[in-house]
C-alpha cells in the first residue's frame, strides 16, 4: 500500500484535457522491497540514505565462456571425425555439467553428466565429441537440435544454449 501512495505522489499529473499543458519533466519513482534487491543502472541516482544505494554489487563472474561446437552442421553419414560434433566450453571454475539434448519439438534425445574437476566438469577448456546418436544409440533424423548446457555452483546453476544442426 505504500508503495502506491508513493507512486501517486511522485507522478505528474496527467492531463485531462487538450489545453493542460504536460510537466516539463517527468518524474520516476523508485522504491526498495524488502527481498527484493534492485541495481543501480549507469545514469541512474537514488536520493541519499535510500537503502538501495548500497545494493549495487554487480554481475556475478562469468562461470561459462567460448561454447563452440564444430562442425556445425554435421553429417552423420560420414565416418570417423567427421560424422560427429566437437562440443567445447571453458570453465572458470570445477562445476558439476549437466548438458541435454532436445530435438525442436522439445523432445529429450540425450543427456550427458559431468562431475566437477572431471573431463567435461574442470575449470578451463572442455570438449566431448556427440556422433549424432540418441541415448539408445540410434541415428537421429536430420534437422536442429539445441544443446542446454547446465552448470551448478552452490551459489547459482547458469545454464546456456546452443544450436547443432544435423544434416544427411
Amino acid at each position: 500500500m505504500r508503495f502506491i501512495q508513493l507512486l501517486v505522489m511522485l507522478m505528474p499529473a496527467i492531463p485531462l484535457a487538450a489545453t493542460e499543458e504536460r510537466p516539463a519533466q517527468d518524474q520516476v519513482a523508485m522504491a526498495y522491497v524488502p527481498g527484493n534487491p534492485l541495481m543501480q543502472l549507469p545514469g541512474m541516482h537514488t536520493p541519499s540514505g535510500s537503502p538501495i544505494s548500497s545494493i549495487n554489487q554487480g554481475l556475478p563472474p562469468q562461470l561459462i565462456s567460448d561454447v563452440s561446437n564444430a562442425p556445425n552442421p554435421f553429417d552423420t553419414r560420414k565416418g570417423g571425425l567427421e560424422g560427429q560434433t566437437r562440443i567445447s566450453y571453458t570453465l572458470s571454475q570445477n562445476a558439476p555439467v549437466h548438458i541435454t539434448l532436445y530435438d525442436l519439438l522439445g523432445f529429450r534425445v540425450r543427456r550427458w553428466d559431468f562431475a566437477a574437476g572431471q573431463n567435461g566438469g574442470a575449470s578451463g577448456p572442455n570438449a566431448f565429441m556427440w556422433d549424432g546418436t540418441n541415448e539408445s544409440g540410434q541415428k537421429v533424423s536430420k534437422g536442429g537440435y539445441l544443446a542446454q548446457i547446465e552448470i551448478e555452483t552452490p551459489q547459482t546453476v547458469v545454464t546456456v544454449i546452443r544450436k547443432i544442426g544435423v544434416i544427411h
